[in-house]
This record gives structure tokens, C-alpha cells and sequence, in this order.
């Protein structure tokens, strides 16, 4: 087995002995949840408002990496949990700010318009609006207060061996999904 430095020296044991490479998992795996979740959303909406069911997604599979970002954002302002009016708005802050950047750029130099707000109440060139921002700073406080939580207290009880294979092989599914829908898929677009 090879010796791990550590902060007390050397640890025999691999399977506790490199916190960043656990870190990256463990904001791997939110990402990818928020991603899985955020295709789920999409897909429940739009089979309720439009009664089809489509994969809203860029991607083929299940996931959609701009609610991966916007979780990402979300854990990132973990310490104002304590704080929930504060959480609230710093949660629609985040969530309209990566909303707004990745539909601008996708207008913008691909030209794609990937969803479309306008015509709906104090909507921002049809990129955000007031409807957007206030269900994802509530899916802010859901994550924060029940999912976090609990994948938290999940994780710890997997053997990290187990979860950096387990993010590896998810990884390389979702690059490879990335990389054929680059090349065959066509988004659904407004």
C-alpha cells in the first residue's frame, strides 16, 4: 500500500488520505444532482404546461448543467444558512446571475434561445424573470435546509474508494454525452 502524507505524517491507509480529491467528488456530485433535478423540473413543467414530455435538455441524458452551475452557486453561500431572509435573496441572486450569463451567451454567440420569458411579469430580455428567480431561490432554501443535509450524511457513509470511482465513471458518462450532443443533438429552441 503507499504511504499518504497527511497532516500528523504518514497514513498507511488510502482511503482516507486525499481530502481535495473528496472535495471535488463531493462538488461533483452536488453539480450533478442539481443537474438531475433541474432536467426533472423542466421536464414536469413543461408536461404540465405544454401536456408533452420532452427532454428540455442540451444534452441527451437526464441532467442539465446550467441547474448544476446554479447549485454549485447556491452550496457555495452555505454559510448564510444561518441567516434564511439573507440565503433567500443571495440564492435568486446567484441563481438569476447564472441564468442570465448562460442564456446572454447562448443568444448571443450561438444563437440560441434556449427558453423564453417574455411576455411573463418583470422578465429581462426574456433571459429571467421574477417567476425564475424567486422558484430557484426557493429550490435554494430546499436544497440548503432538507437535500444538502441529508446527501451530506449519505456521502460520509460511502467509502471514498467507492465514490471517487463512482464520480470517475459519472464523469466520463457525462463528457461523453457532452461530446455527442455536440455533435448530433439539436436543442429545443425559441
Amino acid at each position: 500500500m503507499l504511504k499518504e502524507r497527511t497532516n500528523t505524517g504518514y497514513s498507511q491507509n488510502s482511503e482516507q488520505a486525499n481530502p481535495y480529491v473528496d472535495r471535488v467528488c463531493y462538488l461533483f456530485l452536488i453539480f450533478l444532482t442539481g443537474s438531475l433535478i433541474g432536467w426533472f423540473y423542466e421536464v414536469i413543467f413543461y408536461l404540465v404546461d405544454d401536456g408533452i414530455f420532452q427532454n428540455r435538455g442540451v444534452l441527451y441524458g437526464p441532467w442539465l448543467p446550467i441547474y448544476g452551475i446554479g447549485a454549485l452557486g447556491i452550496y457555495s453561500v452555505k454559510p448564510l444558512k444561518k441567516y434564511p431572509p439573507l440565503l433567500f435573496v443571495t440564492c435568486a441572486v446567484i441563481t438569476g446571475f447564472v441564468e442570465y450569463v448562460i442564456g446572454y451567451i447562448g443568444i448571443r454567440y450561438f444563437g440560441m434561445r434556449l427558453w423564453d420569458y417574455r411576455g411573463l411579469f418583470l422578465n429581462l430580455g426574456g433571459i429571467i424573470c421574477l417567476r425564475s428567480v424567486i422558484s430557484f431561490a426557493v429550490m435554494g432554501m430546499v436544497f440548503h435546509y432538507l437535500l444538502e443535509p441529508f446527501s451530506e450524511r449519505l456521502v460520509a457513509k460511502i467509502p471514498k474508494k467507492t465514490l471517487r470511482i463512482t464520480c470517475f465513471v459519472l464523469f466520463g458518462v457525462l463528457a461523453a454525452d457532452c461530446v455527442l450532443s455536440i455533435l448530433f443533438r439539436t436543442p429545443i429552441t425559441y
